[in-house]
Parts: structure tokens; C-alpha cells; sequence
């Protein structure tokens, strides 16, 4: 058990503050971090299936600026990794991720409104111009802001796990019915959440359509996705060929009116 926690705070240190340390890879994203879970926990596969899911959930899940309204990565490691060691399946991980995902973002801000105290040092250090203590400073903050995350990880499923499988075990079959249907309904929110910030009615012709091509004629959503960016670099080409040829007429033209001026100027 020692050993299981400790590779799960890894993976939530690695994945989550890795993904901020080079600029944001999405390191930290549930379809990444759902695959590590399994592979630490000797279940690639069920890890993959989460990670997956998880991701259908919180796809949508955005951050702006300070607001830090849950926290992804963090709801997938232990979601994920309670489920696992729990023997529990997807819609276990998927119960449990969402509110620790809550309890991650609020932690998530905690943190922030922690360090913003060290701005002040920083301003000083750049009026002194003293980089390599700036250097040190950033560096160090960052490791203390997830190191954090990695030992409330550690620290959940020491304490964790054996709880979560005895009450897994005493859940009824009838309530994991419908753990199971809601983990169907949930993705949808997920989606939802994504088109409202992306939808635009003159796409809405391809939602419908896609629509209906998995509705009625249950093609495969990896069919889909290729159809989706066929379609997508067909519409970029016809984008870019017409864009070319108004630059080409706007040349065109200066280029007559350049004509014009010169000839006016010549007989004058």
C-alpha cells in the first residue's frame, strides 16, 4: 500500500506540475494521467478506460484566470486510483473524481492565494537585478506548490483506500445501476459545457450531421473523428485558396491604380 501511494503522488507531481514547468504541455489532462494511474497500478487498461471517461467529464472543466473551480488531475489520480485498488470499475471513478476534483480546486486556490505573498520578493529581486536568486526562488515555489498536491495524494491513500473498498463492496446493486447510468449522463454535461463556449450557428450544420451519422447510422466515433477533420482541412484549403485569390485582386488593383496615377502624372 506504502508503495502504491507513493507512486500515485508521483504521478499526481509529474503530470500535474509538469505541466506548468515548460510551458502547458496538458500533461495533466484525465486521459493522460487516467494511463499512468493504471501503469503504476498494474492495470494499463483499466486506467486507460478511466482516463478516458474522465476526460468526457471534465473536458469542458476550464480555468480562467484566478478561478480554479476543480481540479482534473487531481480527481483522476485519486478517483482513478481508489477505484482501482478498490476493485472497483469506471463509474466508481467517476463518482469519487468529481468531488475530489472540487476539493483539489479548492486547494489548487489555497495555494495560489499562498505564494501571491512572495510577489512582493520578487519585485524586489528584479529592481536589484538579481536573476540567479529569482531563478532559485521560481524554481523552488514551484516545487513547494506540488509537492503539496503530491503528499495530500499520498496522505489520501494511505488512509483511503480500505475504507473505499468496504464501502465499494457494500454498495448495492441497484445504487451501481445507477452509478452507472449517471457515469453515461455525466460525459454529456462535459460536452455541453465545451459547446457553449465553442458554438456558433453556422457550425451547427456539422453537429447535426455528426449527429445523425452516430445516432442512425452507428458508425464509429474513430470514423468520425477522421471524417470531422477531413472535413476540418477541406474547409482550411477553400479558406486559404479564397483568401489568396482576394489578395491576389487586391494586388490587382494597387497595382492598376499604381498604373493609372502614373500615366495621369506623366500627361499632366
Amino acid at each position: 500500500m506504502i508503495m502504491s501511494a507513493f507512486l500515485l503522488a508521483v504521478v499526481m507531481f509529474i503530470t500535474f506540475g509538469g505541466n506548468w514547468l515548460i510551458g502547458q504541455n496538458m500533461a495533466d489532462r484525465p486521459i493522460v494521467v487516467g494511463a499512468l494511474v493504471g501503469l503504476v497500478l498494474g492495470d494499463l487498461q483499466s486506467g486507460v478506460l478511466m482516463g478516458a471517461a474522465l476526460e468526457a467529464v471534465f473536458m469542458g472543466a476550464v480555468n480562467v484566470g484566478g478561478a480554479t473551480p476543480l481540479n482534473p488531475s487531481f480527481g483522476t489520480v485519486l478517483g482513478a486510483g481508489f477505484a482501482m485498488l478498490s476493485g472497483g470499475g469506471v463509474e466508481i471513478a467517476i463518482t469519487l473524481a468529481i468531488p475530489l476534483a472540487l476539493l483539489g480546486g479548492l486547494l489548487e486556490t489555497t495555494m495560489s492565494v499562498v505564494l501571491s505573498f512572495f510577489a512582493g520578493r520578487f519585485d524586489k529581486l528584479a529592481l536589484e537585478g538579481n536573476d540567479k536568486a529569482i531563478v532559485v526562488m521560481h524554481y523552488g515555489l514551484w516545487f513547494l506548490r506540488y509537492i503539496v498536491f503530491a503528499i495530500v495524494v499520498f496522505i489520501a491513500i494511505m488512509s483511503g483506500a480500505a475504507p473505499v473498498k468496504l464501502f465499494v463492496e457494500n454498495i448495492p446493486e441497484v445504487i451501481m445501476r445507477g452509478l452507472a447510468a449517471c457515469g453515461g449522463l455525466i460525459p454529456a454535461v462535459g460536452f455541453a459545457m465545451l459547446l457553449k463556449m465553442l458554438w456558433n450557428n453556422k457550425l451547427s450544420i456539422y453537429y447535426i450531421l455528426g449527429f445523425v451519422i452516430v445516432a442512425y447510422i452507428k458508425i464509429p466515433l474513430i470514423a468520425l473523428a477522421i471524417i470531422g477533420t477531413v472535413i476540418a482541412v477541406a474547409i482550411a484549403y477553400r479558406d486559404y485558396e479564397i483568401l489568396n485569390l482576394k489578395s491576389d485582386k487586391f494586388h490587382t488593383n494597387n497595382n492598376s491604380n499604381s498604373i493609372m496615377d502614373d500615366d495621369e502624372e506623366f500627361f499632366s
